[in-house]
């Protein structure tokens, strides 16, 4: 092995024991006990609801959709109703924004969970009602704050 090969794995190993010091030190992540404790979003987008009775059928949110996550479903009234595919919607709300009766709606859900792809699509039919979120555990909300640069997890309540 030569000296130059050498002296690039030493170097490669000492940065790696020094990001562990560091991290040890002072370290930069903050574990949250999933369900117990749920982080605060705070201002994060969530599932989106659909009125189907304020519908006008224009479809301008599914010409907006940059991730092409609506696909417009035809009913028995001859009007179309917009339907989302959760596995490409990236939550971006501009269906919300640019619907002009305000027929998409946000809501606060925010963790989703599918154990198959055909669930993450949701027809006009299931969006007119939140998903329901099962609770099984008593959960604690949490946030985490930096205090003279060191992450710091703090209970709200």
């Amino acid at each position: 092995m030569s000296n130059a090969k050498l002296s690039t794995i030493v170097k490669a190993t000492v940065d790696a024991l020094a990001v562990a010091a560091r991290n040890f030190i002072k370290p930069e992540r903050i574990t949250i006990y999933y369900p117990y404790e749920k982080l605060e979003y705070g201002r994060m987008r969530g599932w989106i609801g659909l009125l189907t009775e304020k519908c006008t059928s224009c479809m301008l949110c599914a010409r907006i959709c940059p991730a092409n996550a609506i696909k417009m479903y035809p009913a028995p009234n001859t009007k179309r109703y917009p339907g989302i595919d959760y596995g490409r919607c990236i939550m971006c709300h501009f269906c919300i924004d640019v619907c002009p009766t305000e027929a998409l709606y946000p809501t606060p859900i925010k963790e989703l969970a599918f154990y198959d792809y055909k669930e993450m699509i949701y027809t006009p039919d299931m969006e007119r009602e939140p998903p329901k979120i099962q609770e099984p555990y008593k959960s604690v909300k949490v946030t985490i704050k930096y205090e003279g640069g060191i992450p710091k997890k703090v209970r709200l309540e």
